[in-house]
């Protein structure tokens, strides 16, 4: 691991730490409702972007936009976005006029906490400006005051904000090359929206999708830590999974269909918050309904943006780049020269 991560088994550690803490919680004898509000928060935190040990070095200042409202494309009240575009260090203005591919990055937090102004999501939405997308780093509205599908209404109403001809032209977005990226919880939405994109009458398809640590399978039966259980029944509004539709309409392992877009699945192999056994059937069942999966399974039990590293940074924006031609550059192609579709 670089050197500014910690040692896999103290990483570790403080996974197990906070797990065993908040199922020691919850199994106390006669569990009331402050015992459960406590292991709920226990297990929130532990998937919060502030638990993590975040190895990605400092980003390049970017021109940032804050806190643009998308409650007209859809979503919920007073919910936004903020915008980032790189910038010219001498002058603080933008490097460059031209469209860029938008990548959006939605953040973790159990459906329950999160934002993204928190220092990690705000250093990955300057990190993919300076990889020379638009960053647009996403809110959405939280469980349990909100749960399913209002966090997936967000983001998806982000997405036909991104895609809007104004809005594209006001910040420099390319509306045809979009892309997703996402953490845990959000790793949960934007595989969830970005596969129901090819069929929706909202938003057009989007191009390629990220998710980092994602819970992809909400059903019974799936691999999943105990830990996590309060929080996945607090966003599906159950009482038990095993009696819950919203299980599978929330679960990205039962939304995929042909034409979806190219996946990048990044999952520690000894992550135990949300267990490696969600990634590799997820990847499994992409490639067999002919959508393009790469699969990256790194040596650590780090969660979530815990395994953004300066080397996985690097493959996922090349990834990006290969999913994400801006149509100047397309045009500029000869006909024919096109990589043909899967």
């Amino acid at each position: 691991m670089p050197a500014r991560a910690l040692p896999a088994s103290a990483a570790r550690a403080i996974i197990a730490a906070a797990a065993i803490g908040a199922l020691a919680v919850g199994l106390l004898a006669g569990c009331g409702a402050t015992e459960q509000d406590a292991a709920r928060e226990q297990a929130i935190a532990a998937a919060a972007p502030e638990s993590a040990v975040f190895p990605l070095s400092a980003q390049p200042e970017a021109e940032i936009v804050e806190d643009v409202p998308i409650s007209a494309f859809g979503a919920g009240d007073g919910v936004t976005v903020d915008v980032c575009r790189p910038a010219d260090g001498s002058t603080g203005r933008l490097s460059s006029d031209e469209a860029r591919p938008a990548v959006l990055a939605v953040h973790g937090g159990s459906w329950a906490r999160g934002d993204k102004s928190h220092p990690t999501w705000r250093t990955i939405c300057q990190w993919l400006a300076s990889s020379g997308f638009v960053g647009v780093s996403v809110n959405y509205r939280l469980a349990p005051a909100h749960p399913y599908p209002a966090a997936a209404d967000d983001v998806t109403a982000a997405i036909a904000w991104a895609q809007d001809a104004s809005v594209a032209a006001e910040h420099g977005i390319d509306p045809e090359s979009i892309a997703l990226l996402g953490g845990s919880a959000g790793g949960n939405l934007v595989s969830l929206v970005g596969l129901r994109s090819v069929a929706s009458d909202r938003i057009e398809a989007v191009d390629a999708v990220v998710t980092l640590s994602a819970p992809l399978d909400l059903t019974v039966g799936s691999a999943a830590n105990p830990v996590f259980e309060p929080s996945m029944l607090d966003y599906l509004a159950c009482a038990d999974r095993a009696d819950c539709a919203a299980a599978i309409e929330a679960s990205p392992q039962f939304a995929i269909v042909r034409g979806g877009p190219d996946f990048l699945v990044v999952h520690g192999t000894e992550e135990e918050l949300i267990p490696v056994g969600q990634a590799t059937p997820f990847a499994l069942a992409l490639r067999e309904a002919g959508i393009r999966v790469e699969l990256a399974l790194i040596e650590s039990s780090a969660h979530s943006v815990g395994l953004l590293d300066d080397a996985l940074a690097e493959r996922i924006a090349v990834f990006l780049h290969d999913r994400l031609q801006p149509a100047t550059a397309l045009a500029l192609e000869p006909p024919g020269t096109q990589e043909p579709a899967p």
